[in-house]
């Protein structure tokens, strides 16, 4: 399973949900939303305009920031 997080500087959440993500073995891209261009490809990747990160792709899905993420991950055991 491959995970893409969209990602925020000095974002604690971000750095939370890495970690939940890595303690169940999920490959991680980490991408910082540092450009106009990388906010516009976080937008297109989770199919509608969102604002806030962190914001997690699971294998081309979006499933959102970091509860949104950890239900996911729970409903998967």
């Amino acid at each position: 399973m491959t995970a893409i997080v969209y990602s925020g500087t000095n974002c604690v959440w971000c750095d939370r949900v890495v970690n939940l993500l890595k303690e169940y073995g999920e490959e991680i891209t980490k991408i910082d939303l540092d450009s106009k261009e990388k906010v516009k490809e976080m937008q297109e990747a989770c199919g509608k305009k969102v604002n806030t990160v962190p914001q997690v792709i699971i294998d081309g899905a979006h499933i959102g920031g970091y509860t949104e993420t950890e239900r996911y991950i729970n409903q998967r055991k």
